[in-house]
């Protein structure tokens, strides 16, 4: 992937030689990339619609303003751009930043939302800069709800119902709050409820614009008047109702997330354990879990164990089952989380009594394979809820055994081997038991207890 990045930066310096003329130029590949060689004058300047069309997106959740990690924007930053800027072959000289917000929900929490976003990429952007502060300029802004993105979504998707929004929009002449209560009226709320699901996602974002010049370029520090040239050759539009922002621009260095190391598991099913005949049988499920920095796999041991003697009427639940698990989550990314399948191998030991006369003891093992889904349910990812199901092989060999002489029917208070033949043909493990089918179901929570820091570079 950096090798690719490159050589994209070497074709786009090469393609400033014969376009000495145009202040400035977008990478083919990345648009949210801007090099210009002129440091001084020839600043871009973006009309809405370019800003829009060029501008790579961060896009958050319903209602939050947290950047998730693993952004595919922040990997390319992190991985492929910040690395050019420290090594001193991009000098970064502008950034400009726009948050905004779906239009759900009430107006002040939704200019809340733009606000806070807009702070928040900035703030990830910032990270990890080792110098190059001074020089940088921020642009920041906030959209509280982006119908006018809206608009440019519909129109580029031909959408059947754009006239009708653009229309709308024109007639509020951008007023946000007439827009939200002219469509949330038209055909019954129809139309609304159809632009929630296939439009809003895209507008809860905060998109950016780097603007970068060859440090070649660099003769001297921009002076107060040159400075002044320059915001009079700016042209800043409010075409959309967007709301400039005066956010300081501070980089800190880089704070590296940390990852997930190590996770206990518990299956509240087993914690939980009724067994007909006996009653509540919980037995302690603990399970260790190991992420790798990034892939798809994980590795899993577990144990259960659970020790119910009720001597009183002879009824027992005794096991100790260790298992080893290998799982693919198909997600990838180091994310782990969402649907995964895996492969398990366990053995155990037990013995389980009913009553005076059903009693078994005995060894057993088995593999298969398993498959479940995860998900966090606290705002770090720290805390997940699986839900899974296994299926495989297992095989016992076991004696059953009774309270009492079986031959003389004595009660003594010792238990015997369940064996009416002769002792010396007496072997033990005499009998099995094989299945194939269903063996274990599990509702997991999960919570990280060992972390480590992500490498730079990953």
């Amino acid at each position: 992937m950096k090798a690719i990045f490159n050589i994209m930066i070497a074709l786009f310096f090469a393609s400033q030689v014969g376009a000495k003329d145009l202040p400035y130029c977008h990478d083919e590949n990345y648009p949210f990339i801007v090099i210009s060689k002129d440091t001084l004058r020839n600043i871009p300047s973006f009309e809405d619609q370019e800003y829009y069309s060029t501008s790579a997106s961060v896009i958050f959740k319903v209602n939050r303003t947290d950047i998730r990690q693993d952004d595919p924007f922040l990997k390319i930053y992190r991985n492929e751009i910040l690395p050019r800027i420290n090594g001193g072959h991009l000098q970064l000289r502008k950034v400009f930043v726009r948050g905004a917000a779906s239009p759900e929900g009430p107006y002040e929490n939704n200019r809340r939302l733009g606000r806070e976003r807009t702070r928040a990429l900035l703030r990830e952007l910032q990270r990890g800069l080792e110098h190059q502060y001074i020089k940088t300029e921020t642009e920041t802004s906030s959209v509280t709800e982006d119908y006018g993105y809206l608009c440019i979504l519909m129109d580029k998707a031909h959408d059947a119902d754009y006239d009708k929004v653009k229309r709308i929009y024109d007639e509020c002449e951008g007023n946000e709050l007439c827009c939200k209560k002219k469509l949330m009226a038209a055909e019954g709320g129809k139309l609304w409820n159809r632009l929630l699901k296939d439009y809003f996602p895209q507008l809860r974002a905060a998109r950016v614009v780097l603007w970068f010049s060859e440090p070649d370029a660099e003769h001297a520090p921009m002076k107060v008047m040159e400075m002044d040239e320059i915001k009079r050759l700016e042209k800043k539009s409010n075409d959309f109702g967007i709301e400039e922002l005066n956010i300081e621009w501070t980089p800190a260095p880089l704070k590296l997330p940390r990852r997930h190391l190590i996770a206990v598991r518990t299956n509240l099913l087993h914690d939980l354990f009724y067994m007909p005949q006996f009653g509540w049988a919980n037995a302690t499920n603990i399970q260790l879990e190991y992420y790798p920095l990034n892939g798809h796999y994980t590795y899993n041991v577990g144990m259960t164990w659970g020790t119910h003697r009720h001597w009183h009427c002879q009824e027992f639940f005794q096991v100790r089952d260790f298992q080893l698990e290998a799982r693919r989550y198909f997600k990838g990314g180091g994310d782990f989380t969402g649907l995964y399948a895996g492969a398990y191998a366990q053995g155990n030991k037990y013995g389980i009594g009913l009553s005076t006369q059903k009693g078994w003891q005995g060894e057993g093992g088995g593999a298969g394979l398993t498959i479940g889904y995860v998900m966090p349910i606290n705002r770090k990812g720290s805390l997940r809820l699986e839900f899974m199901a296994a299926a495989g092989f297992y095989m016992t060999l076991f004696d059953p055994y009774v309270y009492g002489n079986p031959i003389t029917g004595t009660v003594d208070g010792y238990y015997y081997y369940n064996y009416l033949g002769s002792a010396s043909e007496f072997k033990k493990r005499n009998h099995t038991f094989s299945w194939f089918g269903p063996t274990n179901l599990g509702v997991q929570v999960t919570y990280d207890i060992i972390y480590r820091r992500r490498p730079h570079h990953l």
